[in-house]
């Protein structure tokens, strides 16, 4: 994910140089250490000479270690970032009106289902799932996060929010680094969104596999069938929710932020609303899951399809300008925007590729979607 930067200073939290620094500093310290440096005479003063030299050592070699993930992952990409200064931010539309895009009619295609089965954990907010696909014949775990005071004896059905995690990570990301339990009610709270079901699917399949959520050729995973599909349908078939298009939106970050796009594109009559944080435009394969060999397939080219034939989607799409990973492939995939598309962006001037960051953002997101598509306005 990382890209090269212009303008970088030589020991800027990017550069190439820090890391050698840091290389160069630990090699020193050890030198020192392993020639018996430095030579106190009082013993208690040796002891504490040591013990620092020690632990001077760790230091630098735990900061080496953090420089090569920071500057493969880009976590944080300036000094300011990793004190945390925040980021000047600039709103863009593009294409159609949000509301209209979200509010155009397509046939959702999925079923309501005629009676509902019991929770597995009656009373908890958080519930847990192994599923079958059976459309795509993809098992996997799938978390529900409930409303609070949910219940299945009453009439009221929510709207759905399928949020799709990165790579590595877990179905339980969302509810953790992006506290999007906490976030959600306080929005509910302050009237911005109408109170949602939070579904979180499992989206690396195999488990441990960077899927990119694509349907591969066969043999492989049909992972798009079964976030696309499978999963709305399981959610229809447990839960009072609602099946039109405005109802239901996805969501994800980083590799999530791909799929989350992928989905609410490719998909439009399940998803009207679509959040991407830090996410591609083109699927990023990792160099020991190649479902179509070198070449992606044109469904899959983001751009190239919007500008083809875009659908009525709103979509609301986050990105920092230091972000190499996503940034490029979104300045070149708005170029491509027109109506009925419709998307918002949130460009942030600096920032990393971090859950710290979207966590941050996702308040912003969610009173977006509670403003510009239908079925969460409260």
């Amino acid at each position: 994910m990382h890209a090269p930067r212009v303008g970088e200073s030589a020991v800027s939290l990017t550069s190439t140089t820090l890391p050698v620094v840091l290389a160069l500093a630990a090699a020193a310290v050890f030198a020192l250490l392993a020639s018996g440096r430095p030579r106190v005479r009082r013993p208690w003063a040796a002891t504490g000479a040591r013990a620092a030299g020690l632990l001077v050592l760790n230091v630098l070699v735990v900061a080496l270690v953090g420089a090569e993930l920071n500057d493969h992952f880009d976590f944080y990409v300036s000094w300011s970032d990793l004190a945390g200064a925040q980021a000047a931010t600039t709103v863009t539309h593009h294409g159609a009106t949000a509301r209209s895009a979200a509010s155009t009619r397509l046939p959702s295609g999925l079923r309501p289902a005629t009676s509902l089965p019991a929770l597995p954990s009656p009373g908890e907010r958080v519930q847990h799932y192994t599923v079958t696909g059976a459309r795509s014949g993809v098992r996997g775990q799938v978390d529900v996060l409930l409303p609070a005071g949910y219940s299945t004896a009453t009439a009221t059905s929510y709207p759905v929010l399928e949020a799709l995690h990165g790579y590595p990570g877990t179905t339980d990301s969302w509810l953790t680094g992006m506290g999007v339990e906490g976030a959600l009610d306080r929005a509910v709270a302050d009237h911005s969104i109408k109170d949602a079901v939070v579904v979180l699917p499992q989206i690396n399949l195999p488990y441990a596999v960077d899927s990119e959520c694509v349907d591969g050729p066969a043999g492989t995973s049909q992972v798009e069938t079964w976030l696309a599909q499978d999963v709305p349908q399981f959610v229809v078939d447990h839960f009072r929710v609602r099946t039109d298009r405005s109802s239901w939106a996805v969501a994800g970050y980083s590799e999530g932020g791909w799929c989350a796009a992928m989905l609410g594109l490719r998909h439009p009559a399940v998803f009207g609303g679509d959040i991407v944080f830090s996410g591609s435009f083109t699927p990023e394969f990792s160099r020991g899951y190649r479902p179509f060999g070198s070449r992606v397939p044109g469904r899959y080219q983001l751009a190239a399809v919007v500008r083809r034939d875009p659908p009525p989607l709103a979509m609301w799409v986050q990105a920092s300008k230091k972000d190499g990973y996503a940034y490029p492939p979104t300045a070149a995939f708005l170029k491509s925007v027109r109506a009925p598309l419709s998307v918002t962006t949130d460009l942030l001037k600096t920032g990393g590729h971090r859950e710290q960051l979207w966590a941050g953002e996702l308040p912003t997101a969610l009173s977006w979607l509670g403003r510009s598509v239908p079925g969460f306005s409260p």
